[in-house]
């Protein structure tokens, strides 16, 4: 992984190191004094799926739609309870469950 440190007399500098094995502090390579860890804003997007913030915004659109369709059921049909009838499309056999 490649890391940024500053030193105090030339400024940035990257230094890689395997992930995991990143020292809190190196040494800069021009002068040899110690320099600390630099951490620099980064302008990235997350793409794709699977996102907490996509998958939020998705529950919440669906959570509007379910909330929609159950307003206008009740609009069409009443607040009474509702038959749920299940359909056996092969012989024609209609019952209330």
């Amino acid at each position: 992984m490649l890391y940024d440190y500053n030193c105090p007399e030339h400024g940035l500098f990257e230094a890689s190191f395997q992930i995991g094995e990143a020292p809190p502090s190196t040494t800069c390579p021009e002068c040899g004094s110690e320099a600390k860890r630099a951490f620099t804003s980064c302008n990235f997007q997350l793409k794709g799926g699977g996102w907490p913030s996509k998958s939020l915004r998705l529950n919440r659109e669906m959570t509007q739609r379910n909330e929609r369709a159950g307003r206008r059921m009740k609009k069409e049909h009443g607040d009474g309870p509702m038959k749920l009838v299940a359909h056996d499309h092969g012989g024609g056999d209609v019952r209330e469950v």
